[in-house]
């Protein structure tokens, strides 16, 4: 360790003592000191309280509140401040108790007691900064004693609250309020005073505030209950340019848009009021009480007897107002359910039409707009109404099975082609998305598929689409909603189409082509599971055609030895020039209508028997045939005798007198029941195919559990198909699954069933 020594002078210094000497005797105060000097203190306090000129300065009282304090006489100086205080209280309100409510040469009893607490704070203001002192020191070193200016205002509330005056004050204030809510003009210079006293003495929150909300409840309750039981039909027009001025012009009779302005003029004046003279916290407590009374209360009633005429008349602007006020009022489910009964009362009026016809569709699609513009516009994309929407939407859209689907497909045909394309208001790619997202609504996607499949098959084949581009635009729009499986066939029926255009291009190429006397023939080559059944037709072609056809056949199996053509007849066209004696007349028909026509080449008169054994048509498609030749708008065979029908009896001549303006004429084959038998049909292989994946979604579904019982089968089931399975249907293919030993009923319970392996 290191260690030091101190020198001799720090050791001498260090044994000095230190000499502590006795206090200083206090003089004493004079007797009479106390007694004049508060005496001084209180005629000041006096000549503040009058408002007039103390007879001391500010700073000699000062002095004297010091010297009081400093020898301890500082609770005789608090004693005496609340004296002076609480008798100038009394003296002043004992005029203001005995005034009436009404006014009075002094004034209202507001306005003199504004004055009052106006002079008593300036004064109160003043007498704490003469007794400053007092308020630093014993004020903060006494226990449970209040702050100079809390004494001097607690001695109001006390008085206050002595005499009654609080309660009438309060009253008297909500009955000027009223009187504001009732339009009349006042002074609104009270309040602001008397609310900023309430505030400072603690009696704003209660017992002012519970008495204004209820008296605000009462006020509304029974303004609500009056206008509301007077509402009258929502009338469309001019809705939108309601004022506040014109609700209050015809306040008596008044419909639902003209309520809910009414009740937004009054949530404004509220909220003016909280501005001009209320407490800011007291904002939220008013205005729910407000739209409580006007609006939650009445929720059900104003929804029934407005929101289906708003919609319908596209009220956007008042859907606004009824949305911000519900959502205020928390009353979102009751617009739910409000909205989900409009649309689907309005939806199944539409679906369930006993004539409903492929317009449907667009007018699906205006509702749809309708109903989307409302949502994104006035109802703000709200989750609850979006999704509430949706399952609406979907309910009554599917209420009648498989006819939207149907009706869908035929209109998205009658869209394709080239008729229709300049009667189409939206840009094609936007009509394609509104199409596709209906069809997202719709179950039986798959007959939608089959059906449209069916068609496209006709547009392309028979060329009588406006735009191919079009077509593969709407393929793109379903494989983004619905997979590419969904449309897996479809992009499998333009790769049929733009092969067999390569390989007919080789084909005018090849030496099977070069015969001089060959017709101008072209052929598509389809995939048969791309591509729709079609039945075979027996038909006895021209030679021409025949050979045409021959010598595409050697060509074809030149290229794909092993593959095996097969022609459809019912899908082939022809285009002939015929000369009448009005001239020459191209004639656009089926293949089957050019192969009648060219038996008249030779022959000027046919019988119905000669025509069926030149042809090998059946009798029910060659009568078709012949009535569209014959009895049709373009009448190029005359029937004998003349009906609207053929009969087996009847002959045919060629009309060398027809006439007609155009020289290009397509002779449409005549529409029967065939249409009806061709859904039907389709409707049968979908269905078919539909019980293929449920028996193979219940064999899945019996691999993983093993054990299962019934309810909870067809429940799963439901889950996986895309499609709608009834209870029916689902037992009826699990019987037949326990009939082929897939699986097994539980010995000792039936409704339980296992899986055999």
């Amino acid at each position: 360790m290191w260690a030091t020594k101190r020198s001799a002078p720090a050791l001498e210094r260090a044994s000095k003592r230190l000499v502590i000497k006795g206090l200083k005797t206090i003089s004493s105060l004079p007797e009479s000191y106390k007694t004049e000097t508060i005496a001084r203190l209180r005629s000041a306090v006096q000549a503040i309280q009058q408002s007039q000129p103390t007879k001391q300065s500010l700073e000699e009282l000062y002095r004297d509140c010091e010297g009081l304090c400093v020898h301890n006489f500082g609770s005789d100086v608090y004693s005496m401040l609340q004296s002076e205080l609480g008798q100038h209280t009394r003296s002043c309100f004992s005029g203001i108790c005995s005034q009436p409510d009404t006014d009075s040469p002094k004034g209202t009893v507001l306005e003199q007691v504004m004055r009052f607490w106006i002079s008593y704070t300036q004064q109160l203001a003043m007498i704490k900064c003469v007794f400053l002192y007092l308020d630093r020191t014993y004020v903060l070193q006494t226990q449970n004693i209040a702050s100079l200016w809390s004494m001097g205002t607690g001695v109001v509330k006390r008085y206050l609250s002595e005499c009654d005056m609080r309660s009438r004050l309060t009253r008297l204030i909500i009955a000027e309020i009223t009187k504001e809510r009732d339009g009349k003009d006042i002074d609104q210079k009270p309040l602001v005073t008397l609310l900023s006293m309430f505030v400072e003495l603690n009696l704003y929150t209660q017992p002012f505030i519970p008495a204004f909300i209820k008296e605000t409840r009462e006020y509304y309750e029974r303004e609500s209950r009056r206008l509301v039981g007077q509402l009258t039909p929502v009338k469309q027009q001019n809705t939108e340019k309601i004022s506040a001025e014109n609700v209050s012009s015809s306040v008596d009779a008044m419909d639902v848009p003209r309520y809910l302005v009414h009740v937004k003029r009054r949530l404004e004046e509220e909220r003016q009021r909280i501005s001009d003279y209320l407490v800011p916290s007291s904002k939220d407590v008013l205005l729910t009480t407000t739209i409580t009374e006007l609006i939650e209360k009445h929720a059900e009633k104003l929804l029934a007897t407005s929101l289906g005429a708003m919609i319908d008349g596209s009220m956007l602007p008042n859907l606004a107002s009824l949305f911000s006020l519900l959502l205020s009022a928390n009353r979102i489910d009751s617009l739910k359910r409000s909205w989900a009964v409009h649309i689907k009362k309005t939806g199944m009026r539409m679906v369930q039409a006993p004539e409903v016809g492929v317009s449907l569709i667009p007018d699906l699609l205006e509702f749809k707009r309708k109903l989307d513009n409302i949502l994104y516009g006035p109802f703000q994309k709200h989750p609850i109404l979006t999704n509430t929407l949706r399952k609406a939407f979907e309910e009554f859209v599917n209420s009648r099975r498989n006819k939207p689907v149907q009706l869908l497909a035929k209109y998205i045909d009658q869209c394709m082609r080239p008729s229709s394309r300049g009667a189409l208001e939206d840009d094609i790619d936007t009509l394609f998305g509104r199409l596709v997202s209906l069809l997202m609504f719709m179950q039986g996607k798959d007959l939608f598929e089959a059906h449209y499949r069916r068609d496209l098959a006709k547009r392309l084949l028979l060329g009588t689409s406006s735009s191919v581009d079009s077509e593969k635009l709407m393929v793109q729009q379903l494989r983004a909603e619905c997979g590419a499986g969904f449309t897996s066939r479809l992009d499998g029926m333009f790769r049929d189409m733009d092969v067999s255009e390569d390989l007919f291009g080789k084909f005018g190429a090849s030496r099977y082509a070069e015969d001089p006397k060959r017709i101008a023939f072209h052929a598509n080559v389809l995939t048969q599971a791309f591509w729709p059944t079609y039945e075979p037709m027996d038909l006895v072609t021209p030679k021409q055609v025949e050979q045409a056809q021959n010598n595409y056949v050697d060509f074809y199996k030149e290229k794909h030895s092993g593959r095996k053509l097969q022609w459809q007849h019912s899908l082939g066209t022809c285009v002939l020039n015929v000369r009448f004696d009005q001239g020459m007349k191209e004639l656009v028909l089926s293949l089957v209508q050019g192969t009648v026509m060219l038996l008249f080449v030779d022959n000027d008169e046919l019988s119905y028997g000669q025509i069926q054994e030149n042809t090998a048509l059946e009798g029910a498609e060659l009568r078709r045939i012949l009535q569209s030749l014959s009895c049709g708008k373009h009448r190029v065979l005359v029937k004998e005798p003349r009906s609207k029908s053929v009969s087996e009896t009847d002959k045919f001549t060629f009309n060398t007198k027809f006439s007609s303006s155009h020289v290009r004429i397509k002779i449409s084959q005549v529409i029967s029941k065939e249409i009806e038998a061709e859904n039907k049909e389709v409707e049968e292989n979908v269905q078919v195919d539909r019980m293929y994946k449920v028996d193979a979604c219940l064999v899945r579904l019996m691999k993983t559990h093993r054990k299962i019982e019934h309810n909870e089968l067809v429940a799963e089931l439901a889950k996986h198909m895309r499609f709608v399975v009834s209870a029916l249907e689902a037992k009826e293919r699990i019987e037949m699954l326990i009939d082929r030993d897939y699986i097994k009923r539980d010995d000792s319970d039936a409704s339980v069933y296992h899986y055999i392996a």
